[in-house]
Parts: structure tokens; C-alpha cells; sequence
């Protein structure tokens, strides 16, 4: 997973809507957008849910 993939789904993990995000980190919403969407396909989950879910469980974030 890209760094700039990692640092997009973390904040996701937080609750953050795509718009919070892109804002947060200087991206189009669209970006931010892909880089959820690519993630997804990466880690075989069909949702926020399914990241926040695997980064919680390998420690990448806290419930």
C-alpha cells in the first residue's frame, strides 16, 4: 500500500467523510476517493468498515 493510500484510509478509521479528508490533506475529494476505492480492492473488503476493521486489527489504528 502507497504512504499516501495508508495516510487516506487512517483518517476514515476516524470517522472522516471523503470532503474532511481531501481538506485535511490537501486533495481533491476524488483523490481521496480513489485512493479509498484501491484500497479496498488491496485488502478484499467492501467497505469503510472493511478497512477500519483490518487497520484495527493489524494496529494501525484504534477502534
Amino acid at each position: 500500500m502507497a504512504d499516501r493510500e495508508r495516510e487516506t484510509v487512517t483518517l476514515p478509521a476516524g470517522g472522516g467523510t471523503d470532503a474532511e479528508i481531501a481538506a485535511h490533506l490537501f486533495l481533491a475529494t476524488g483523490t481521496v476517493e480513489n485512493h479509498v476505492a484501491s484500497v479496498q480492492r488491496k485488502l478484499g473488503v467492501r467497505s469503510r468498515v472493511g478497512i477500519a476493521a483490518r487497520a484495527w486489527q493489524h494496529g494501525a489504528c484504534r477502534p
